[in-house]
């Protein structure tokens, strides 16, 4: 079904942009009608059938497509024959009510079609005696970093009492080649993130 909406709506588009000619209105009180209630009663015709098909839950996209098609058709030749008769404003009101519908009428066409498993739908299961197909294999990501203050795993996000350490700030031959003291530094893990 979800072709039949969106071929309505790439139809209603091309018809908009190759139809519609831009208000030049220099020195005019109104701009001309073109075919704007021809296009604007073409979307209204179109929304109306599509509509009244979801609310009764019609379920073939035939019936979209065709119901669509022939209420665009109706709705447009309705649309030029008011655009004929009344002022442009009407023919702007069409247009911008047809544009305004489009949204909730494809919401509504879409709600009706959605899959619904049948009533006697049941889940299978697997028997509990049958082996497993595929045994879980186990993790071979190893954690090496002692835990930080804020732990960032692909899994979770942790606030953690960091593992504070104590090390030597030299390695015994640095202290022989320099002729330096040792020293000791503490490390405070803050951030700890794993890809």
């Amino acid at each position: 079904m979800r072709f039949g909406s969106g071929a309505l709506g790439a139809v209603s588009f091309v018809l908009l942009s190759s139809l519609a000619s831009p208000a030049l209105a220099v020195g005019q009180d109104e701009a001309s009608a073109g075919a704007k209630g021809t296009i604007g009663g073409g979307l209204l015709g179109a929304e109306l059938v599509l509509v009244v098909e979801a609310a009764f839950d019609v379920q073939p996209t035939w019936a979209y497509i065709a119901g669509g098609v022939g209420g665009a058709l109706v709705g447009g030749y309705i649309g030029n024959k008011i655009e004929q008769d009344q002022s442009p404003r009407v023919s702007m009101l069409l247009l911008a009510s047809g544009l305004t519908l489009a949204i909730p009428t494809t919401v509504a066409v879409l709600s009706a079609t959605a899959y619904e498993p049948p009533a006697n739908y049941t889940q299978d299961t697997v028997p509990p005696d049958e082996p497993v197909a595929d045994p879980p294999q186990p993790q071979t990501r190893l954690r090496l970093t002692p835990p930080a203050l804020l732990d960032i795993d692909p899994e979770r996000v942790a606030i953690a009492i960091p593992a504070v350490a104590l090390y030597d700030v030299y390695t015994p031959s640095e202290l022989f080649v320099f002729g330096t003291q040792q020293a000791t530094e503490v490390r405070v893990p803050v951030l700890s993130v794993a890809f």
